[in-house]
């Protein structure tokens, strides 16, 4: 790879773990400020509003944001950031299903597609990701 377009990957790659982790932290933030987003079953709406998963995707986030920001090739770092986030989208995928079809809450449609979205970006980073970079 011509040292030019190696610089426009890495800017790419760069620039997909800010937004991404940006993203991710942004999410989790909106949780935490919003303890009773999920309602849906009752029964599992203390689960569902856990701070502890909400702060999980917020350190997600933030991992993100710094393998972008400080330019970390630690595998470990990188894999953990992308893996967790692709994890907290879902739960959160599940969670708002539960409403959509249960509660008919079709609130969630705007953010399920959005969340979608995100999770395909997550597996792009992950795909094209390479540790020599």
């Amino acid at each position: 790879m011509s040292h030019r377009k190696h610089n426009q990957h890495n800017q790419l790659s760069r620039w997909n773990f800010l937004k991404t982790g940006l993203l991710i932290s942004a999410l989790a933030v909106c949780f935490l400020i919003d303890r009773t987003y999920f309602f849906y079953p009752p029964s599992l709406a203390p689960t569902w509003n856990s701070v502890w998963v909400d702060v999980i995707g917020l350190l997600a986030g933030v991992d993100l944001i710094l393998c972008g920001v400080l330019e970390i090739h630690i595998d470990l770092l990188v894999k953990l950031g992308l893996g967790v986030s692709v994890a907290f989208l879902t739960v959160l995928l599940v969670a708002e299903s539960f409403h959509i079809i249960g509660a008919d809450y079709f609130r969630f449609h705007p953010v399920i597609i959005f969340e979608i979205y995100t999770i395909i970006n997550l597996m792009q980073i992950a795909y094209e990701y390479d540790p020599r970079d």
